[in-house]
């Protein structure tokens, strides 16, 4: 992963661009990945001066992954932009969500591990197939597996315990 490294003690201050393309072969660095394959391009902005590291990216492309509703592979298109800043301190131990603190002696980064939690990042919460013409696009056979087993609550009465709040809610 050696593409991911860049060197920036050598880089003058400025912008740098970087292009990279990932395909699957990118993921077998990182365990437990939710991702099966991806299909990619990423765009890396670097802005670098005196003490500070600025990275923009975008990652533009697809992603394959499981569908929450029918478990077959689903290929999600994915755009999404983020920054992420390295500085370099004297400080040891602090840790930030989006600043990544470097020693004053380092002279690259890798970055690798900032694409991929920016892919992780990309992908929706809600991971199912599109509806297309009113009909679910996600595996026939599951979804009448999952039909067999629906349970409809359309009967039962709500618990009255939560007759107050609603009433203060309403209110």
């Amino acid at each position: 992963m050696n593409e991911y490294i860049i060197p920036f003690k050598g880089l003058k201050d400025g912008e740098h661009d970087f292009d990279y393309v990932l395909d699957k072969s990118f993921l077998k660095n990182f365990d437990n990945s939710d991702v099966k394959d991806v299909n990619m391009s990423v765009a890396v902005k670097l802005i670098k001066n005196n003490r500070l590291l600025e990275f923009i990216f975008h990652l533009k492309g697809n992603v394959v992954v499981e569908c929450d509703r029918c478990l077959d592979d689903i290929s999600l298109p994915i755009n999404y932009k983020s920054t992420t800043i390295a500085k370099t301190e004297n400080v040891e131990d602090i840790q930030e969500d989006d600043i990544i603190y470097l020693s004053p002696t380092d002279s690259k980064i890798d970055i690798s591990q900032i694409i991929y939690e920016n892919i992780i990042f990309s992908i929706p919460l809600k991971r199912v197939h599109p509806v297309k013409n009113g009909k679910s696009q996600c595996n026939p056979e599951m979804l009448k597996k999952l039909n067999k087993y629906l349970i409809e609550n359309t009967n039962e009465k709500p618990d009255p315990r939560w007759n107050e709040l609603i009433k203060m809610l309403n209110n």
